[in-house]
């Protein structure tokens, strides 16, 4: 089949029954999804036909994605957005709201060692989607897809309901229009970062080394790249010990300047992040950490850490600032870490102590950081901590690779996604990832030799790109910002649960406001590398989260809770599983067709009951009747007979 003949077929397939799809001989536009890496090799499929459909909550940025296809002859195009309209109401959203960039291409040579065939997106040599493009036009080569990367910012004030508008693109030899519809959520995603995140930058980075520190053009440069950070939910920067400077006062008596850590630290926090992290102020030897004072790296930094203490105090930035001491210590550091480490506490008992770890008993930490892989061969340990009120975060580099997540170039998107749904599933308190920026120096950053530095795997060494004027995204910084924003759901469900549990008081100690955020989250992650491989499920449970969140507005009110919860495996019988729930006063409630007899729901609307399942009846149906209006629940088991 020639290519002009299957460009017309594609094109009628994709138009079918949907007029508003536009399309000349040589130009198509056609809707994908945000964890699709769209190869240049494959067959585009399109599940939700000719429509782009987004789904959001107000303050939210969703993400979306087109594809561009041209025929024949080669073209350059642009993409524009139009102002969105709500359905039955006069609110829109305006085409400003929308940052449209075209995905860069990039080739790599070799896979990441370790990842089965089967967890990669492509097997190398091949073209990877990562990057995005700067500029506004992007030529289109004949027959090859053109991913077009679609962010759109919801206002926080925004009604709920399904806003109408297109996306088109323009080029020498015709036009194509999308048709978008964005539903917008009856809640707000929360403005409050409830998982701290850092990848540690090289500021001011490639593209940007002659930018002199203390310069206008780098604080300009600070400013905008804290922005840029926020926007993708990253909490915390990283800061070198080179702002913290020696000088010698007006009768030569030496001291340690703060004054240029002092202004970076009011940029970054004025910019809404939360913490910053100064690099290790010790190093390790195979077997222990410095200990000779004539060569000790921390020698020289205790001085600077105690100038930093000083500056805590007086600022209250008790909590913001942090240090490491020597990154990634193993067992046979423990002793010498635990003596440097007291150093640290007797210079700056203020400073924060955070330690990537690849072992256990390093001392009081202030910041646990262990590896993701480590996170689940030793979770009891962390699990302890955590029980005694300790942070925990975790982190992902060169390592895990097997089936585990992380954000490699050649994995699937939903890898870098799900880190988060396992930070809640965890409960942990944060992320941390040595690599946003990194290149190899004297290197085209946007070649496999500049991007690879030390020969590390595709993509560990950065999810950001220099551009002419700052920071550039990528689809995989963009895919953890949104694995950030499922992580903020699942807290808004819990602290709504919170709420509830709250205003009911003792009559409701049964209620666990994190049971049914983390039944959902197991529909996605179930543990640190079992997790799901489709997209779907994915946004299923999404959406699934977004609409319990907005029930609990709704009339009438029905929460269950399940003991145990809801997936269990459970063993043929009998079975009995134990009902609790909230309903509004006075509904009727039914389970699984059968009414709740009155003396097991209160005057406040809390009810109980015991019920029985089956292997063929694995399900249990709760339903709710009040003033004409039903609402109704599932909750599903496995049974194993």
């Amino acid at each position: 089949m020639k290519r002009t003949t299957w460009l017309a077929v594609f094109i009628a397939v994709m138009t079918a029954g949907a007029s508003s799809l536009c399309g000349s001989e040589n130009i198509a536009l056609v809707p994908s999804h945000p964890l699709a890496k769209v190869l240049r090799t494959e067959a585009l499929t399109v599940a939700d036909g000719s429509v782009l459909r987004l789904d959001g909550a107000a303050g939210e940025i969703v993400s979306g994605q087109a594809v561009v296809l041209a025929g024949d002859a080669a073209d350059v195009v642009t993409a524009t957005m139009s102002d969105l309209l709500l359905t039955g109401g006069q609110a829109r959203i305006p085409a400003g709201a929308a940052k449209l960039q075209w995905v860069r291409y990039f080739d790599i040579s070799k896979n990441t060692q370790g990842v089965p065939e089967d967890e990669l997106v492509a097997r190398a040599p091949a073209s990877i989607p990562d990057p995005f493009w700067e500029d506004g036009e992007r030529p289109v080569e004949a027959g090859l897809p053109q991913p077009l990367w679609i962010e759109l910012s919801l206002p926080a004030d925004a009604q709920a309901g399904e806003y109408r508008g297109t996306v088109s693109v323009v080029g020498q030899a015709g036009r194509a229009e999308l048709p978008l519809v964005v539903r917008v959520r009856a809640f707000r995603l929360s403005q409050e970062r409830h998982q701290r995140v850092i990848q540690w930058w090289a500021f001011p980075g490639r593209g940007f080394e002659n930018l002199k520190t203390g310069s206008q053009g780098y604080w300009d440069h600070l400013e905008r790249s804290c922005a840029f950070l926020r926007q993708h939910r990253q909490t915390d920067v990283r800061v070198g010990w080179d702002l913290i400077t020696s000088k010698a006062d007006a009768d030569g008596k030496p001291h340690w300047d703060t004054d240029l850590f002092e202004k970076y630290a009011d940029m970054v926090f004025k910019a809404g992040l939360q913490g910053i992290h100064f690099p290790a102020a010790g190093k390790h030897t195979k077997h222990q950490l410095e200990q000779d004072s004539r060569t000790d790296t921390i020698e020289e930094n205790l001085g600077r850490l105690a100038a930093i203490q000083k500056l805590v105090v007086q600022r209250g930035w008790q909590g913001r600032i942090l240090t490491s001491l020597a990154d990634e210590p193993f067992i046979y550091h423990e002793q010498s870490y635990r003596a440097s480490l007291e150093r640290i506490r007797s210079a700056a008992p203020d400073v924060g102590v955070i330690e990537a770890v690849e072992t256990e008993h390093l001392g009081d930490l202030d910041i646990w950081v262990p590896k993701l892989s480590h996170l689940n061969l030793w979770w009891p340990y962390y699990d302890n901590l955590k029980r005694q009120g300790k942070e925990v975060w975790f982190y992902t580099c060169c390592h895990p690779v097997g089936r585990y997540p992380n954000r490699f170039m050649d994995q699937p998107l939903i890898k870098a996604r799900e880190l988060h749904w396992i930070s809640y599933l965890y409960g942990l308190d944060g992320y941390l990832h040595w690599g946003l920026n990194w290149f190899a120096a004297n290197e085209d950053p946007y070649t496999e030799k500049g991007a690879s530095p030390w020969a590390l795997p595709p993509g560990d060494a950065q999810v950001v790109y220099p551009g002419k004027s700052g920071f550039l995204g990528s689809l995989r910084l963009s895919a953890m910002r949104d694995g950030l924003q499922d992580y903020e759901y699942l807290w808004t469900l819990e602290d709504r649960m919170r709420a509830v549990k709250a205003r009911l008081g003792e009559e409701a100690h049964w209620l666990d406001p994190r049971q049914r955020s983390l039944e959902l989250c197991r529909r996605v992650v179930q543990s640190c590398y079992e997790h799901t491989r489709d997209p779907q499920v994915l946004y299923a449970t999404r959406a699934a989260l977004a609409d319990e969140i907005e029930a609990l507005d709704s009339s009438p009110l029905l929460i269950v809770q399940t003991s145990p919860p809801e997936g269990s495996i459970v063993p043929a019988g009998p079975i009995m599983i134990n009902v609790r729930g909230v309903t509004t006063p006075g509904a009727k409630i039914t389970i699984n067709g059968r009414p709740v007899i009155a003396d097991n729901v209160s005057s406040r609307g809390c009810f109980f009951d015991a019920v029985f399942i089956t292997a063929d009846a694995p399900n249990i149906v709760t339903t709710a009747e009040h003033d004409g209006q039903t609402t109704t629940t599932t909750r599903a088991f496995r049974v194993v007979e």
